[in-house]
């Protein structure tokens, strides 16, 4: 029976992985949970499991400092780090010190038996790898290339793109697709093709990348057009021997994921080792596309705004690099950041939570369906703020506070606000007091401060720094507004803050 520990500050988190599973029937053992990092750490040592199911955010360790003292140690247990939504980036950076997987509260019963398989693969293979019979076991796994003599070969990954919801139908059709590319291998003298472990491998022989990608691009549209089936391949590169097929299609099978998006490639067949799609420019593209979208969204601009959602979506294609989990988060977070910019305007929201959000991206099928899900979302924000601005008075407030958001940094003055929305100063200053609760100059302090908490925790900055940088002339100045909003010192907030994190 295998052992797996769990670790989580939260004894919910805890208690409902232990009642999510059957853990008995799966032949696991749960020999430990702990609601720190120190503990787990002595877990680990002490307890040997072959899984641990480890929080990102733990008292006294992260997950990503045990996972990094275990590789240091020899530790060889397989381990999946476990993160809340604003962890996620984080729990990415686990996977390069060898976690296993990575799992978003709240924890799903189908993803977490997926990571558990993958451990329990992962196992299966240092096992094999032990006994030292990895060739043996990887001829009997390839035994249908026993009739090819030693040569170049590129081994492909086959996979149907449209999936039927009855499974005696889907069996149907992948017997079918299966006969007809092991027909057509035949009469091209391609290679051949065979099932292992349910998946269609495809060897090409005698080959280079290249000709097999044409002949892998040929036979795609003859499946296509004589079954009328989808079909996406993903090729590998040559190997020279029989014996390095497996782990060559390894690579090729290490990237399905890509599928996810086929309906975003012109034709859905890959290569092992070069990048499915163009460079979109990284995050800072990613956060630039998603501010412009968030910014039309408010100025009503319904054409920008579907123009900027699709240099989002294509961004969002680009650096999820194959991970739907990742587009998926990717455009949770745009959901959230929108809601965090309607909240800071008091403007009205629709009522989503992150679960519900995640839930909703998890269950869609392919891209296009995640990309129509989430611009129903951010066209209801829009519609939001349509039917909220139903005179003149209420489009100019809004139309202030956007300006005010913008150069909260500057030296704003009531008049240059006041000619923003071209109105007389003296009188501006009695309507925004009217529409805001409360007088230009202390809304405006109430921003800045608001811009300087995240500074104060997220940085080392000096507390005359942030206010230099926030739009306040003098660290006198910030202090007093900061007591008025938060009733202590900017020092005192940044000790208590940083003490909870």
């Amino acid at each position: 029976m295998m052992r797996m520990i769990i670790a989580d500050d939260e004894p919910i988190i805890t208690a409902g992985i232990q009642k999510l599973v059957d853990w008995d029937a799966l032949g696991i053992e749960i020999t430990g949970v702990y609601v720190d990092g120190k503990s787990a750490m002595e877990g680990l040592i002490g307890c040997k499991p072959d899984i641990a199911l480890l929080d990102i955010s733990m008292p006294e360790m992260s997950g990503v400092d045990i996972l990094k003292e275990c590789r240091l140690l020899g530790i060889s247990a397989q381990i999946i780090l476990i993160s809340g939504f604003q962890d996620f980036e984080y729990a990415k950076a686990g996977i390069r010190y060898g976690a296993v997987d990575y799992l978003l509260k709240p924890v799903i019963r189908e993803e977490l038996l997926h990571a558990i398989g993958k451990c329990v693969n992962q196992l299966e293979l240092e096992l094999i790898h032990a006994r030292k019979n990895t060739l043996e076991d990887e001829k009997e796994d390839y035994n249908g290339l026993l009739p090819l003599e030693e040569g170049f070969y590129v081994p492909a990954y086959a996979e149907l793109l449209r999936k039927e919801e009855d499974p005696h139908m889907e069996k149907l059709i992948r017997f079918s697709v299966l006969s007809y590319i092991e027909e057509s291998m035949g009469d091209h003298a391609w290679g051949i093709t065979f099932m292992k472990n349910n998946h269609i491998v495809i060897v090409f022989k005698g080959m280079d990348q290249e000709e097999a990608a044409e002949a892998a691009s040929k036979l795609r549209k003859e499946v296509e057009g004589q079954l009328g089936c989808a079909l996406g391949i993903i090729v590998g590169n040559p190997v020279g021997h029989m014996s390095g097929i497996p782990d060559e299609f390894q690579k090729c099978f290490a990237m399905r994921e890509y599928f996810f998006f086929a309906d975003q490639m012109k034709h859905p067949i890959l290569r092992e080792g070069t990048r499915v799609f163009a460079a979109q420019g990284g995050n800072e593209h990613l956060t630039a596309a998603r501010g412009q979208m968030i910014d039309l969204v408010i100025a009503q601009d319904e054409p920008g705004v579907k123009k900027s959602f699709e240099q989002y979506a294509k961004a969002v294609c680009s650096i999820s690099e194959g991970k739907k989990e990742d587009a998926v988060y990717y455009f949770c977070s745009a959901v959230r950041v929108l809601d965090e910019k309607f909240k800071s305007l008091a403007l009205p929201c629709p009522d989503y939570d992150a679960k519900e959000l995640l839930q909703r991206g998890r269950g869609c099928e392919n891209y296009s369906e995640l990309k129509e899900a989430f611009y129903g979302i951010v066209i209801e924000y829009f519609g939001k703020v349509k039917d909220m601005i139903v005179s003149n008075s209420s489009r100019d407030f809004l139309k202030a506070k956007v300006y005010i958001d913008k150069h909260y940094d500057e030296n704003l003055t009531l008049e240059v606000l006041a000619g923003e929305v071209h109105m007389n100063p003296y009188y501006f200053s009695s309507f925004f007091k009217k529409n805001a609760g409360e007088n230009f100059k202390d809304y405006l302090s109430r921003v800045r401060v608001q811009h300087a908490v995240s500074l104060l925790v997220s940085t080392d900055m000096k507390a005359y720094e942030i206010a230099l940088k926030v739009g306040f002339s003098d660290a006198r100045g910030f202090s007093d507004n900061f007591q008025r909003i938060y009733h202590e010192t900017p020092a005192a907030y940044r000790k208590r803050a940083k003490k909870n994190l």
